[in-house]
């Protein structure tokens, strides 16, 4: 047998996969901070990376001191406060945001995420500045209160944001006739 000729499209393949990389991204975004308080360690999870103005995705992963085992019974909510000087921007956020008051208390739920260890909700960061995360948890009798400080940027453009969907369609075009000019070489 001899040696299977590689594809003619596994380069640009791989060269698709390394150029979309930077969009690919795990459940719960970047790790906002750790709280260990009566025998829990709760982990907080955030996106978008950098934290922008506008809807949060906030994740959290609850798990019992020392033995580090998921802990799926423990009741989870946040809020967010702005505790730095109003930006002078307005910030255009979707329609639910503006439903949801900055430091209303929002109940984390294991549906927010395919990960069923994780229970998340989303929050409104109506400007840039400095916030406050809030983290309230109670399983059983031990309840606690915590809060970690978030630095929120500037929303991306629109354009910057929606690029890749709308660069999906003129690539699958331009991969069409690609296609079709190679079928014509053979």
């Amino acid at each position: 047998m001899g040696k299977m000729p590689m594809p003619r499209y596994f380069f640009f393949a791989v060269a698709l996969l390394v150029a979309t990389s930077s969009l690919l991204r795990a459940d719960g975004g970047i790790t906002v901070g750790q709280i260990e308080r009566d025998r829990l360690r709760v982990t907080v999870f955030a996106a978008p990376v950098p934290i922008r103005a506008g809807p949060l995705d906030v994740t959290f992963l609850v798990q019992e001191i020392p033995s580090n085992q998921p802990v799926t019974d423990a009741s989870v909510a946040c809020s967010v406060q702005k505790v730095g000087p109003p930006s002078p921007g307005a910030v255009r956020l979707p329609a639910w945001c503006s439903t949801i008051v900055p430091g209303a208390l929002i109940p984390a739920t294991a549906a927010h995420s395919r990960n069923k260890l994780l229970s998340g909700a989303y929050l409104p960061l109506t400007e840039p500045g400095r916030w406050e995360l809030g983290v309230h948890v109670a399983r059983g009798p031990a309840r606690f209160t915590a809060a970690l400080p978030l630095d929120v940027s500037a929303p991306q453009p629109p354009l910057w944001t929606w690029w890749p969907l709308i660069a999906l369609v003129p690539a699958a075009i331009l991969l069409y006739v690609w296609r079709s000019c190679l079928r014509r070489l053979q």
